[in-house]
């Protein structure tokens, strides 16, 4: 069976056949299947690293956030009700942005393939995630 190769460009995706480096359509970088294997396997372990280590920190941080003002869990927050929903928000885009990278690496693996989907979920996640961050640091920067 032949080398195939797949264009990096979240747009065009076009495939070719052989080891081709420039995608003849769009001009984006492509790469081979092995390639997009390897990355894959990379965004496997990235997604769920982050999984496990934001997970664990909303699961620590949860009942104190539920709660501001009052001891919960050995741990008080002490700012605003907003202020602590807005927290638990970047908490809840953090963790789907690894649940999509655990999946897009998965996809990757198994096909040795990108999908455009996940890469431009990956990207509207990664938005909401600045927003939300810089939102959030304007909102307790100025409690």
């Amino acid at each position: 069976m032949a080398e195939i190769s797949t264009c990096l460009s979240p747009i065009c995706g076009a495939t070719a056949e052989g080891n081709v480096t420039k995608c003849p359509q769009c001009g984006w970088a492509m790469r081979s299947a092995r390639n997009l294997r390897v990355r894959g396997g990379v965004l496997l372990a990235c997604g769920l690293f982050l999984l496990g280590l934001m997970g664990w920190i909303t699961w620590i941080m949860t009942p104190s956030l539920l709660a501001p003002g009052e001891e919960a869990a050995g741990m008080t927050f002490t700012g605003k009700p907003d202020q602590a929903e807005m927290i638990l928000w970047l908490f809840r885009a953090l963790l789907a942005f690894g649940a999509v990278a655990t999946v897009n690496g998965l996809y990757q693996l198994a096909t040795g393939r990108k999908s455009r989907l996940l890469v431009l979920l990956s990207l509207a996640l990664a938005a909401a995630i600045v927003v939300s961050a810089w939102l959030m640091k304007r909102a307790l920067g100025s409690a």
